[in-house]
């Protein structure tokens, strides 16, 4: 790792461009850095994060790691991978006993001997026989088992009994078969054993079995809940056939998901706070090491070096890094300019932890210093965002505070003079302000970045919903707006509603104008200054 880092160094230092040298001070002071503290730093989060145990078992003398067990759970576990997961969590910061407490939630809401069928998602390939990424599991399926590999869940709802501890919920997993061949290049994964003894499964069978028993299953079956929409889905044609052939009735699951997962458990909340955080730090360098002459695809790089050596697996979405007029492009991806000295750059990035997404945007001036005109419409975003961000608590929904932002906004376009002085605020809200704001002020975030999104934006928000407030304001690049146009802003904060109010979970990322500007290029006029 030090000597990729170093050789970074090396490659942007023999740059000539204004952009060379400070990336190559910033990663040669990163090879001395990574060492002490990138453990550390890791998860910042408040997750427990020890060294690796420097003493291996027999099994690893040879190179080979492998748990001290008999079986083969094709992802960390407490046993293999100690420093990551405490005893008990199935993935990081989430407990086993929490997993099986939410498919005893959704199994209590279910008539007795109703069957729920949800296959994993698909590997994505590049191409041909070449994944795209890391594998990435279908948030309902992480959410009712903590299992990022292939497989199908099976539920099967039980009579409830007063009194007894016993579960109301009969879990099956199914697991592909063994296959040496194809793990010699995939790697090891879930087998049986591992299913009942690591994820709780009551029963676990070999994928192939899948079809006889889940007809037997939905024959008895007053419902079952398996969604026709998930063509894609682990071994769906199989499933979906047998469930098409019973004479249950059918009805969608996801629905009912989504509405579980819309609250957050107290532990998912720390894991998002987590995500939160990465992303936040990785904002605060690329603010930090701009310059006019950065190419944007620097500053996207450097903010998934961040988060993935932070433990990020993935970026939750393409990072959006947009100077000049391009920042009034909502999904602007192409990320190819050099940034100009007049410049804003509007980022819109975020990670996803241990499956957990974030989702931040920040908008800074390349030279450091807002001019005029852009600290005018920068304000005008940040009172829409600190309004919206106050008015977030119980109660309160997602079109309560887009309808909010729009006023604040309506107010601002004419204040700033982007419309007729005799237009009222009333006729921008009602007939203007699309032309400058045309997105909504934000949506669920969770396991997925548009998380929930079958629940609508007027649902009412409860402790442990997490949602983004992320007003903005762009101005054609068109003679008429003078000073202002091309100007694009947005400001996004991932919120997590509270029993009371909010908190900003993404909260250290700097956001007034004189944060903005104390942070903007901070790591270059102190050269080795880390953030």
């Amino acid at each position: 790792m030090i000597r990729s880092l170093r050789r970074v160094a090396q490659v942007l230092g023999s740059q000539p461009s204004q952009f060379g040298q400070p990336f190559a001070e910033a990663a040669s002071c990163s090879a001395s850095y990574y060492l002490s503290n990138e453990l550390r730093r890791s998860l910042s989060s408040g997750f427990p994060v020890t060294a690796p145990n420097p003493q291996p078992n027999t099994e690893q003398a040879h190179g080979h790691s492998k748990p001290s067990t008999s079986y083969e759970p094709g992802q960390p576990t407490h046993t293999t991978h100690p420093w990551l997961l405490r005893p008990g969590e199935l993935t990081p910061g989430i407990q086993a006993a929490e997993y099986a407490a939410r498919r005893e939630r959704l199994c209590s809401i279910l008539p007795p001997g109703a069957v729920v069928v949800l296959g994993a998602a698909p590997t994505i390939y590049m191409a041909g026989i070449i994944p795209y990424g890391s594998y990435r599991q279908d948030p309902d399926v992480f959410y009712l088992t903590g299992i990022s590999q292939h497989c199908v869940v099976v539920l099967q709802a039980g009579p409830s009994k007063p009194g007894s501890t016993g579960s109301s919920c009969r879990y099956m997993l199914f697991v592909e078969p063994p296959d040496y061949e194809r793990e010699q290049w995939d790697g090891a994964r879930l087998d049986i054993e591992a299913a009942r003894a690591e994820f709780g499964a009551d029963e676990a069978y070999c994928i192939t079995e899948l079809q006889t028993r889940l007809a037997a299953l939905c024959q008895s079956a007053p419902v079952v809940l398996h969604d026709s929409d998930r063509t894609k889905s682990h071994m769906f044609a199989s499933t979906s056939a047998t469930v098409r052939a019973s004479e249950a009735k059918v009805t969608p699951l996801r629905p009912i998901m989504h509405t579980m997962r819309m609250h957050k458990s107290p532990a998912e909340a720390a894991v998002m706070r987590a995500s939160a955080q990465v992303s936040a730090a990785a904002i605060r360098r690329c603010m930090s090491l701009t310059q006019p002459g950065v190419p944007e695809y620097a500053l996207a790089a450097t903010f998934e070096y961040e988060c993935k050596v932070r433990g990020a697996a993935r970026m939750a979405y393409p990072q959006v890094v947009a100077s000049g007029r391009d920042a009034c492009t909502i999904h602007y991806g192409r990320n190819d300019k050099r940034v100009g000295p007049r410049d804003l750059i509007l980022m819109d990035a975020g990670c996803e932890l241990h499956g957990y997404c974030s989702d931040v945007t920040r908008t800074w001036p390349a030279g450091g210093r807002f001019s005029s005109a852009q600290r005018d419409a920068y304000e005008a975003v940040l009172a829409a965002h600190t309004a919206c961000v106050a008015a977030c608590k119980p109660g309160a929904t997602i079109r309560d505070l887009h309808n909010l932002s729009v006023h604040h906004l309506s107010q601002a376009i004419k204040q700033l003079g982007l419309v007729c002085e005799d237009t009222s605020v009333e006729e921008v809200m009602h007939m203007h302000y699309r032309t400058f704001y045309w997105h909504s002020l934000g949506h669920y975030l969770g396991l997925d970045t548009h998380d929930t999104h079958m629940l609508g934006h007027d649902k009412p928000l409860g402790p442990g919903s997490v949602i983004t407030i992320e007003p903005g304001l762009y101005i054609p690049d068109e003679p008429q707006y003078g000073h202002l146009r091309g100007i694009g802003v947005r400001i996004e904060d991932d919120v997590l509603v509270t029993q009371s109010g909010c908190e900003v979970l993404s909260k250290d990322v700097p956001v007034t104008v004189a944060e903005v500007e104390a942070c903007v290029g901070s790591a270059l006029a102190q050269p080795g200054r880390g953030v």
